[in-house]
């Protein structure tokens, strides 16, 4: 999990008004809380647009956070908030394999040997996929707790439950997609 130096002071700057605080902290937070509801939708455009609007919900409601150490808890919760009710509003899974340049993972493409790079795309692809199919109840707790590296408790403290509780959904969700994974790549 991303923390600025002095993320506190930061975070109470912004409250207060301060239009550079909030940059920094939009700065800081932008591309994990991307990152996020990208893997939760499967989708970059929808998240981008929700990245936006998570970022506008903070702007306008960031004087009521009470404490500032719980930033990137209650960010991650509006960031969460904002996936689900644009799931549930689509009404439909959606499927990113439809547009290739869906990614935003791109950091294979740096690889010097062109086969890799394809079969790490492909990989990413599937995955990705896979992502998108897991129950969202698990799929929240995996991204937060595995992908995005943060602390079981914080997770908990995102989804409002409890750290068994979150073991249990990343257990879940892993057995998951090792059994899709299986599938794909049986031979």
């Amino acid at each position: 999990m991303i923390l600025l130096k002095d993320q506190d002071q930061i975070v109470v700057l912004a409250a207060s008004g301060d239009e550079k605080a909030f940059k920094k902290l939009f700065e800081a937070f932008q591309q994990p809380v991307f990152n996020y509801i990208y893997r939760m939708l499967g989708c970059v455009q929808d998240a981008a647009d929700a990245t936006q609007n998570v970022f506008l919900k903070v702007y306008k409601k960031l004087q009521s956070l009470r404490n500032p150490a719980l930033f990137s808890t209650w960010l991650f919760s509006i960031a969460r908030n904002e996936a689900v009710s644009l799931m549930r509003k689509n009404k439909r899974k959606l499927d990113y394999l439809q547009n290739e340049n869906n990614t935003c993972l791109d950091i294979i493409d740096n690889q010097k040997d062109p086969a890799q790079n394809v079969m790490n795309k492909e990989f990413e692809s599937i995955f990705q996929q896979v992502l998108t199919e897991i129950p969202e109840i698990y799929r929240s707790a995996f991204i937060l707790g595995v992908l995005e590296e943060q602390s079981y408790e914080e997770v908990a403290k995102t989804l409002g439950c409890s750290v068994g509780n979150i073991k249990s959904r990343v257990f879940r969700a892993r057995a998951f997609i090792n059994k899709k994974l299986d599938r794909v790549y049986a031979v």
